[in-house]
């Protein structure tokens, strides 16, 4: 990968985190965006197959944020998560998401640093989700 994309992606990342502060602040805009992302996730078909349990991981967990179910989430996470899925959604990003094949890599490589980042955060938001789940009646 040459700099000069490097730059580019990483100037796409640092506009996504800033636009994910503003969006942070207006509870129907942040369920816009989920609605985007989902709508978008459907739409992809297999070309997301990969990506799709992660989105959803990130999309479920800026749900219960917004809902008010699950707060424990640092601040920085937070913003990471919305800004990946900002960055996901835009489809003018670092890599255009019409290129066949490509298009959608970049917005890979972001869901998963973003992941991998916060891998901690993710673990303790399943570990929640699990527990809170209703226990399987028997039949």
């Amino acid at each position: 990968m040459s700099i000069s994309t490097r730059f580019r992606e990483g100037r796409h990342i640092f506009r996504a985190a800033q636009r994910a502060k503003n969006i942070l602040s207006d509870e129907s805009t942040v369920r816009d965006l989920i609605g985007s992302a989902s709508a978008k996730i459907e739409s992809g078909g297999s070309r997301l197959t990969s990506m799709r349990n992660d989105l959803g991981t990130l999309l479920e967990l800026l749900k219960a944020w917004i809902n008010g179910d699950y707060r424990e989430l640092p601040w920085t996470s937070l913003l990471m998560v919305t800004g990946a899925v900002i960055y996901f959604v835009n489809p003018f990003d670092a890599i255009p998401d019409i290129l066949p094949a490509s298009g959608l890599l970049d917005d890979a490589g972001v869901i998963g640093f973003v992941l991998a980042s916060m891998k901690s955060d993710i673990e303790r938001f399943r570990n929640r989700k699990t527990d809170a789940a209703p226990p399987d009646s028997p039949d």
